[in-house]
């Protein structure tokens, strides 16, 4: 029993490490670059060709801000969920994730059963949005 919790403690010790190093990764990007917005704000433009190109590179920088935001909130929860002792614990069902699933996600919440089962959820959920959205285009025909 005691050779577990030993095993334990050196994993989230290292889980830690690796989210760390992952914080400090996204803070050392985000503050090396500009704001998506600030770098667009001096351009000047021939053409609507040009407009419409500055304005698709300014969406897929918004997006990529956003993508990496949302990946340092879930790297802050980790490490949060580390030292209130949550940490490897599925937030659904409360069994141990697993450290092999860890390591390859650090910052995963839930086990492999409860991920799965999110996901036919999230993908019935864009089915019957898909539906609805193809029925009441033809519906608007």
């Amino acid at each position: 029993m005691m050779l577990k919790d030993k095993k334990e403690k050196v994993d989230l010790k290292k889980m830690k490490k690796i989210l760390l190093q992952q914080k400090e990764e996204l803070e050392k990007e985000d503050s090396s670059k500009k704001s998506p917005v600030s770098e667009h704000e001096d351009a000047s433009f021939a053409d609507a060709n040009d407009l419409a190109t500055h304005d698709t590179d300014l969406a897929n920088d918004l997006n990529v801000k956003q993508l990496k935001d949302h990946q340092y909130q879930q790297v802050l929860e980790a490490l949060e969920r580390i030292e209130e002792g949550d940490y490897g614990v599925c937030d659904e069902c409360g069994v141990d994730i697993g450290s092999k699933r860890l390591e390859v996600y650090p910052t995963s919440k839930l086990c492999i059963a409860c991920q799965e089962e999110f996901e036919r959820v999230q993908k019935a959920k864009n089915l019957i949005s898909s539906a609805n959205k193809n029925s009441t285009d033809k519906s608007s025909e």
